[in-house]
C-alpha cells in the first residue's frame, strides 16, 4: 500500500521513506504470511547489520573506525556505547553461566571466592557503570597526550569507546574459551595472563594507528608508555579506594580477574 502521506506522522511523502520520521512509505497490510516471516521471524532473529560491522571494525581497525565516525561517516556504524553495554552483558553472561556443564555436571556452577572482599569487588566490577569509568579515564589521558590531532574531549571519548568495545569483545571470546576448562581441565591462570597480554597489545595497537600519522615512531612509543602508566596509576587508585571501602580499610588478600 503506497500512500501520499506518512501514516505514522502525516508528513508529505517524497520517496521510499518519510523524510520526517523515517518510516517506509509502502506499508503492507498485515497478513498471516508477512506476520510470520516479517514481524515474527525477522523481528526475533534479525541482527542489526551495523552491530556486526561496528564490532568487526572495533576489533580489527579501532583507530580508523573511530576517526571515520568522528569525521561524519556514521550511517554504517551502530551506537558504540550501546554496543558496549550489549557486549558487556554477553561477556558477564558467559563468565557466570556454566555453558558446558553437560560434559562435567559435578563442577559447581557458582563462583568460589577466597573471601568476602573478593566477592564484593567482583560484583562491583560486573556493574555496567564500572566499565564506563575506563572510557573517561582513557579519553582524558589521550586528550592530554595526543593533542596534535586537534580533537576535542568528546571525540576522544569516541576513540576510547571504540577501543573499549574491542577489549570487551576479546574478553568475551576468552571467557567463552575458559569455559572449555570444564571439558579439558587446563589451568585458567594462563588464560587470564594471555588475555591480559592480548588486551594490552590491542589497546596499544588501537591508539598507535589512531595517532601515528601525527607523531614519529619514537614520539608515539613514549606517549603510549606514558598513557599506560597514567591508566595503571588511575585504575590502581580506583581499585584501592573501592577495596578499602568494602573492607572498612582493613584490606587483605584479593583475587581480581575482570576478563577471566
Amino acid at each position: 500500500m503506497t500512500n501520499t502521506k506518512c501514516l505514522n506522522c502525516d508528513h508529505e511523502l517524497n520517496g521510499k521513506y518519510c523524510s520526517n520520521c523515517g518510516q517506509k512509505a509502502d506499508t503492507r497490510r498485515i497478513t498471516f504470511q508477512n506476520f510470520i516471516y516479517q514481524d515474527l521471524l525477522h523481528g526475533t532473529f534479525h541482527i542489526e547489520k551495523g552491530m556486526i560491522f561496528t564490532a568487526k571494525e572495533s576489533l580489527l581497525n579501532p583507530g580508523r573506525a573511530a576517526l571515520d565516525y568522528i569525521s561524519g561517516k556514521r550511517k554504517r556504524y551502530y551506537n558504540v556505547f550501546l554496543l558496549i553495554l550489549i557486549t558487556f552483558g554477553v561477556m558477564m553472561f558467559i563468565r557466570h553461566v556454566d555453558l558446558f556443564g553437560y560434559f562435567n555436571p559435578k563442577i559447581p556452577k557458582e563462583t568460589v571466592y577466597i573471601n568476602e572482599a573478593s566477592e564484593k569487588l567482583d560484583k562491583i566490577i560486573t556493574q555496567k557503570i564500572f566499565i564506563f569509568l575506563f572510557v573517561p579515564l582513557s579519553a582524558i589521558n589521550s586528550f592530554i597526550l595526543f593533542k596534535r590531532k586537534q580533537l576535542n574531549l568528546s571525540e576522544h571519548f569516541i576513540i576510547s569507546g571504540m577501543i573499549i568495545l574491542g577489549i570487551l569483545i576479546i574478553g568475551t571470546f576468552f571467557n567463552f574459551f575458559s569455559q572449555l576448562n570444564l571439558i579439558f581441565q587446563f589451568d585458567e591462570k594462563y588464560i587470564n595472563w594471555f588475555t591480559t597480554l592480548i588486551i594490552f597489545l590491542y589497546a596499544g595497537y588501537g591508539y598507535y594507528y589512531t595517532f601515528s600519522s601525527d607523531y614519529t615512531r619514537f614520539e608515539m612509543i613514549t606517549r603510549l608508555i606514558t598513557f599506560f602508566v597514567f591508566l595503571l596509576i588511575e585504575v590502581t587508585l580506583l581499585i584501592f579506594i573501592i577495596f578499602g571501602f568494602i573492607t572498612n580499610w582493613k584490606f587483605g588478600q584479593l583475587i581480581l580477574s575482570p576478563f577471566g
